[in-house]
Parts: structure tokens; sequence; C-alpha cells
């Protein structure tokens, strides 16, 4: 039972690029977010939950672009 459907570097190269797009949709999305927070109140507790879950948001997307790039170059 050897037929694959795809090579192995189609699906390789099929996962990388699901996986760049999502992590990089997430680190754009975290991002903007984090900026339109700018303005809002520094005293407000639910203003640093939001701030320190975009930044971590960030983080994740972050590693995931680098860790797709670092797997191809």
């Amino acid at each position: 039972m050897t037929d694959h459907l795809i090579s192995h570097t189609a699906f390789v190269w099929s996962v990388s690029l699901f996986t760049a797009i999502i992590a990089g949709t997430w680190l754009v999305y975290d991002a903007l977010k984090l900026f339109w927070l700018r303005k809002k109140d520094k005293s407000d507790p639910t203003i640093h939950d939001k701030r320190f879950g975009y930044s971590i948001g960030m983080c994740v997307g972050l590693i995931g672009v680098l860790g797709v790039l670092k797997y191809h170059l």
C-alpha cells in the first residue's frame, strides 16, 4: 500500500503554506488589535488583560511564521 495521493514534497509545502498563512494572519490581527488599544485607559484591568493576550498571540504567530521559515531555509 504505497500509493500516495500527493508526493511528500507537495505535502510538506501545502502544510507549510497553510501554517504560514494561519500564523501570519494571527500575527497581523493581534498586532492591529494591540495597536488599536494604545489610546485606551491604561488603568483598566480589562485593557491590561487584552494587551497581554494580544502580545501572547503575536508571539504565537511569530513562532509559527519563523518556524516555517526555519524549516525551509
